[in-house]
């Protein structure tokens, strides 16, 4: 049984940070384990569902952390053609 860890997940039990592996079991089923709180949750594929965006250190913000002022702004971008200028 081959097991990977998942760089940046965070466990959705203890909240900790690459802390999460996956691997299939010997009926070819796959599931997610957290090797800090023993978190472990089988993962069934539903092709009519849409995926959920895994939690990374990337998509969110740290325990305690307030987000930065950019974060949440919204900028409206007007793309000009140059050409038109003159």
């Amino acid at each position: 049984m081959k097991r990977r860890f998942i760089a940046g997940a965070i466990c959705p039990k203890c909240e900790k940070m690459d802390k999460i592996q996956m691997f299939d079991d010997e009926n070819h089923q796959r599931w997610r384990e957290c090797v800090s709180c023993g978190f472990k949750e089988l993962l069934v594929d539903q092709p009519n569902d849409t995926p959920q965006e895994v939690n990374t250190r990337v998509n969110q913000a740290m325990p305690g952390e307030k987000p930065l002022a950019h974060e949440d702004e919204v900028q409206v971008v007007n793309l000009i053609d140059p050409k038109k200028l003159h």
